[in-house]
C-alpha cells in the first residue's frame, strides 16, 4: 500500500517548469462494518505525499493528502484540482494528475470507512480531469475491478521525460485481480505490491541497466515479485492488473536513478539475495542479478545482508549525499547464517590467549591459553573449551609456581546481532591446579566451577575476532573444608570453521 515512489519519480527527468503536477493521495485504515482495521494504509499515504513532494517535483500546494476521510471528500479533492489544472494549461504547461488510494475495497468500489466510491465513478472522475495525462493506482482488495475493462491491453508508449510530446491518456493500475485479496505484511511494513513497486523504481526493475525505470519494467518486476511473494500466504497468490491507454512516443519513465540522493551498486551475484535495511523504515529484499544493479537510495546508514545457499554475510554502508558506492563481494559466514535462520550448522572452533585470575592470595592475573569448539543446537549453542594457565607467584615471601588446567561446557544464546555479535550463557566444568614450592614440595587439587560466559565478536577477513569473558565460582577443599572463591578470565579469540 505504498506506491509512493511511482509518481515520485514519474517525471524525474523533466526539466523544472516543463509540467505542472497535481496529486490526490488518500489512505484509510477503516473499511465497511466488520472489516479488520488495516495496519499501514494511512501511514503509507503520508509517506507517499512526502515522496512526491521530495522526488517528483510536485509543488507542496499541488498535493492533497486525505487520511481517514470519506468518499465525498475524495470526490471533492479530485474535482477541486480541475480549475488549477486548466489554469496551468492556459499558461502553456503540460499537466499530470496522479491519484493514489490505499485501503479497503470490495466488489462495488473503494470503502472509505462507512462510505463508498464505486470503481466506475472513480474512473469517470479521473477521465473527466482536464489534465493531459492521468495515472491512478489503487492498492486494495478486489482492486482488479478498477482495471477490468473489455479489451484492455498494455499499450503505454509515452515518455513523461519529453514534455514537448502531445501526451494524452490514462493509466489505471491495481494491486490485485478481481476477487483477490491485496495483502500487507508486518515483516515488510506494508503491502506486498507497493513494497515491490517501490524497490523496482529504486532500480531493482531496471532490466536494461540504462538508469531509468519505465512503467513496463516496474509493472513486470512488481507483478512477478508480488505473485511469488504471496504464493505461500493463507490468502494465496495476488496478481496485479492494469489498463493503460496512452499515446505519444518513447516509454513511460517512472524513475531516473541519477536523481537519487545516493546510489548503492550491488555486485553481479545471481546466486544471492540481498536484504537492505536503512533510514525511513526502508526494507528491501532484492534478488541478485548477473549484472551490477544500481539502487537509488536516500542518504543514510544501511545494513546489507547477502544470503546464499552457502551462507550468510552482512556489512554496514554509510551513504552520503551524491555518493555512488559499490558494495564489495561479501564472503559467507556460515555460523552467522545459522544464527539468523536456524537449521543445521557447522562446527566452529575458537582459540586465543589472555589472562586468568585464581582465588589465591597475591596471585593477581596469570597468562592463559584457551581453545574450544561450538555447535549449534536449535536456537542455542553448545560450546566446550579448555584453558591452561601458569604463573610464578610470590606471597609474603613464599615463592611457588602455579599452573592450572580447566575444562567447561556452556549453553549460550544470541544477545545482540549486528556488526558486533554478542552471545552469552551458563557454564559448568572442572579445574585442576598445582602449586610447586621452591623447596620442592608440591600441592595439587581440583574442584568444580560454575558461572557464566560472554563472547563478543566481529568479522575480520575470513575469520571472526573477539573477546571471550568467563566469570565463575570455584569450589575446592581448603583446610579440610569446602570453600567457594570467585575466578575470572578474559581472552582474545579467533573463530573459524575447522
Amino acid at each position: 500500500m505504498k506506491a509512493f515512489a511511482a509518481i515520485a519519480a514519474l517525471l524525474a527527468a523533466a526539466p523544472a517548469g516543463a509540467a505542472q503536477r497535481f496529486a490526490v493521495i488518500a489512505g484509510n485504515d477503516e473499511g465497511a462494518q466488520g472489516r479488520a482495521r488495516l495496519w499501514y494504509a494511512e501511514r503509507d499515504a503520508d509517506r507517499m505525499a512526502s515522496a512526491v513532494r521530495e522526488l517528483g517535483d510536485f509543488a507542496p500546494d499541488n498535493v492533497v493528502v486525505l487520511r481517514g476521510r470519506n468518499a465525498a471528500e475524495v470526490r471533492a479533492a479530485i474535482t477541486g484540482l480541475d480549475a488549477r489544472v486548466l489554469q496551468a494549461k492556459a499558461g502553456g504547461d503540460r499537466t499530470l494528475l496522479f491519484f493514489y488510494y490505499s485501503g479497503h475495497a470490495g466488489a462495488s468500489g473503494l470503502e472509505l470507512g462507512a462510505s463508498r466510491l464505486p470503481y466506475e465513478e472513480l474512473r469517470a472522475l479521473i477521465n473527466a480531469s482536464a489534465a493531459d495525462t492521468k495515472v491512478a493506482i489503487v492498492d486494495a482488495c478486489d482492486a482488479g475491478r478498477f482495471t477490468q475493462t473489455k479489451g484492455a491491453t498494455f499499450t503505454a508508449s509515452v515518455d513523461f521525460a519529453l514534455p514537448t510530446d502531445e501526451v494524452e491518456g490514462t493509466a489505471f493500475i491495481a494491486s490485485s485481480a478481481a476477487g483477490e485479496a491485496a495483502q500487507e505484511s508486518s515483516a515488510i511494513g506494508g503491502s506486498f505490491f507497493t513494497h515491490h513497486f517501490e524497490l523496482g523504481l529504486r532500480g531493482a526493475a531496471d532490466a536494461d541497466g540504462d538508469g531509468q525505470v519505465t512503467l513496463a519494467e516496474a509493472f513486470r518486476y512488481t507483478s512477478i515479485r508480488t505473485t511469488s511473494g504471496t504464493a505461500a500466504t493463507e490468502a494465496g497468490p495476488q496478481h496485479p492488473t492494469y489498463d493503460i491507454r496512452m499515446s505519444g512516443r518513447g516509454d513511460v519513465v517512472l524513475a531516473d536513478l541519477r536523481r537519487a540522493e545516493a546510489t548503492l551498486r550491488l555486485p553481479a551475484d545471481a546466486s544471492a539475495t540481498f536484504i537492505v535495511r536503512g533510514p525511513k523504515n526502508l526494507l528491501a529484499e532484492i534478488p541478485g542479478s548477473k549484472e551490477t544493479l544500481a539502487l537509488a537510495l536516500p542518504a543514510g546508514r544501511y545494513t546489507v545482508e547477502r544470503r546464499t545457499p552457502s551462507g550468510y554475510a552482512t556489512t554496514e554502508v554509510d551513504l552520503e549525499r551524491a555518493d555512488v558506492r559499490t558494495l564489495p563481494m561479501l564472503s559467507p559466514t556460515r555460523y552467522d547464517r545459522a544464527r539468523q535462520k536456524g537449521g543445521p550448522a557447522p562446527l566452529v572452533a575458537f582459540a586465543g590467549g589472555g589472562i586468568t585470575m585464581a582465588p589465591l592470595p597475591g596471585f593477581g592475573f596469570a597468562p592463559a591459553v584457551r581453545a574450544g569448539v561450538r555447535k549449534e543446537l536449535g536456537d542455542l549453542g553448545l560450546r566446550i573449551h579448555a584453558e591452561v594457565a601458569r604463573k610464578d607467584v610470590s606471597d609474603d615471601g613464599l615463592r611457588y609456581s602455579f599452573w592450572s588446567a580447566s575444562g567447561a561446557a556452556a549453553l549460550v544464546m544470541p544477545l545482540l546481532d549486528g556488526t558486533i555479535f554478542l552471545e552469552g550463557g551458563l557454564l559448568g566444568g572442572y579445574t585442576f591446579a598445582s602449586q610447586s614450592v621452591s623447596a620442592g614440595a608440591s600441592y595439587t587439587g581440583g574442584g568444580p566451577i560454575a558461572g557464566g560466559v560472554l563472547q563478543a565478536t566481529t568479522r575480520l577477513g575470513s575469520i571472526r575476532l573477539g573477546l571471550d569473558l568467563q566469570a565463575e565460582a570455584r569450589f575446592f577443599r581448603l583446610n579440610d573444608a569446602t570453600v567457594v572463591r570467585p575466578g575470572a578470565s578474559l581472552s582474545l579469540v579467533a573463530l573459524f570453521n575447522p
